[in-house]
């Protein structure tokens, strides 16, 4: 295609909103066993519970989305395979983005208990949080093949544009996950290891159910007598090489979010389940955004494979439209009913009066991150892994100096002060390098 090929406005918005939307409910596969987790045992009134849940939360979510570029990198891959119309590398995607989640599935097997040992104390919490962050931590990453598992099946069907498949799979696991964690956690008094223990279950059954359908789709999927090959090596290489540097940016990202756990566990109990409560909604605030960093991922994808640079353009700009539109929304509704929030979220008056002082900040959070998040999904899309990395890096760096100066000074304010100067650097340095992008499809 050549630049005059460009969809009209309006057209371009409605697939924005076409991906965006169901891609807005799909994407709370991530935070919704989380959020679910936090809300049915902060409603034990039980903040020692509440404080086991943010540190073995956190480190199961590090550990687990350490592993994201499998779902980031495969949706990228597929919408520029889908873009140029060739079947046989959707297929081959799959298959290669399968098998490394299975052979890294079982290496956080192997690892998890010694990684329990050697992680947890360095929250600093107390014994009685830490003991029972472990024992999350255990029982949560059992599936572990089996989440990573629905990182590949999902990122493969973003990039077909697949978004009711996507979504159904999600409504799935999340459905399964605030049943089985109800009946854990309240009828079977279970507790904290029965919301790792219905979290899990429900991510296995999800990745068994998803297979069958990848299996279906397959069959529709136009392929010639010579298929790409899982062992490609040029095309493998490829593929590691910028999950690779996708992992190293991630990783960065869920350094950043356990390292401000832990400095708030630093301050007390109280101040950490504070903190966990405003977190768990930060994480819903990121998985609405990104669900228009999606959009603009596939139809960037979509638009590099097809070579069409004005397409590029308004996918980019479009996705920023919106986002700013939901963000602002969000914004307002936190302002005016954040209070009433944060109470569904814990039951013990203590922990909602800690958070409140806070609050601002995830008011502010909508506005100063929907930047940052689009452009990762600019880049993801162009599968421009390397620029992800390196300003992953050089605002994770930015925000551990601030912190310095900044929490000594002003407290946990500090802290939230930290994470804004994160999204906030993250943004400005993928902004200075997406001309590269442009330039890239003008050869």
């Amino acid at each position: 295609m050549t630049d005059t090929a460009s969809p009209s406005p309006r057209l371009t918005h409605s697939r924005i909103l076409a991906v965006a939307i169901p891609a807005i409910l799909a994407n709370f596969s991530a935070v919704l066993p989380n959020l679910v987790d936090t809300a049915l045992v902060g409603q034990t009134g039980d903040a020692i519970a509440l404080g086991g849940i943010s540190v073995g939360a956190s480190l199961a979510t590090f550990v687990l989305w350490a592993f994201a570029f499998l779902r980031l990198g495969t949706a990228g891959f597929t919408a520029q395979a889908f873009g140029a119309e060739d079947g046989d590398e959707i297929k081959a995607t799959l298959n290669r983005a399968l098998a490394l989640a299975w052979i890294f599935g079982f290496v956080v097997l192997l690892v998890m208990v010694p990684l329990a040992f050697v992680t947890v104390p360095l929250f600093g919490a107390s014994e009685a949080v830490s003991d029972l962050a472990a024992r999350y931590f255990h029982y949560r990453l059992f599936s572990a093949p089996f989440d990573l598992t629905n990182y590949v099946i999902l990122g493969w069907l973003l990039g077909l544009q697949r978004m009711g498949r996507a979504l159904a799979l999600q409504l799935l696991l999340n459905g399964l996950n605030v049943i089985l964690c109800y009946l854990l956690v309240f009828q079977f008094h279970l507790g904290v290891d029965g919301a790792a223990i219905a979290t899990a279950i429900a991510q296995t059954v999800t990745a068994v159910v998803g297979l069958v359908v990848a299996r279906r789709l397959l069959r529709i999927v136009p392929l010639s007598d010579t298929a790409g090959s899982l062992v490609d090596l040029d095309k493998l290489f490829v593929l590691v090489s910028v999950n690779f540097d996708i992992f190293l940016r991630t990783l960065a990202v869920m350094f950043i979010m356990v390292y401000f756990v832990g400095l708030g566990a630093r301050m007390g109990d109280a101040t950490l389940a504070a903190n966990q409560v405003l977190f768990v909604l930060m994480a819903m605030i990121a998985q609405i955004l990104d669900g228009f960093a999606q959009s603009a991922e596939t139809l960037t994808g979509q638009a590099i494979g097809a070579r069409d640079r004005r397409q590029l353009r308004g996918a980019v700009w479009g996705a920023f439209f919106w986002a700013f539109i939901i963000a602002a929304a969000l914004s307002a509704v936190l302002y005016q009913y954040g209070a009433i929030v944060v109470g569904f979220f814990s039951s013990d008056p203590g922990v909602i009066i800690q958070a409140l002082p806070y609050l601002p900040w995830l008011v502010a959070t909508p506005v100063v991150a929907l930047w940052c998040y689009i452009l990762d999904g600019v880049f993801i899309g162009a599968t421009r892994g390397r620029e992800m990395r390196n300003g992953m890096v050089i605002a994770a760096l930015g925000a551990i100096v601030a912190q310095y100066f900044l929490i000594p000074a002003y407290g946990n304010h500090g802290l939230w002060a930290s994470l804004m100067l994160f999204f906030v650097l993250r943004a400005l340095t993928l902004y200075l390098w997406y001309p590269r992008i442009l330039r890239a499809l003008a050869h």
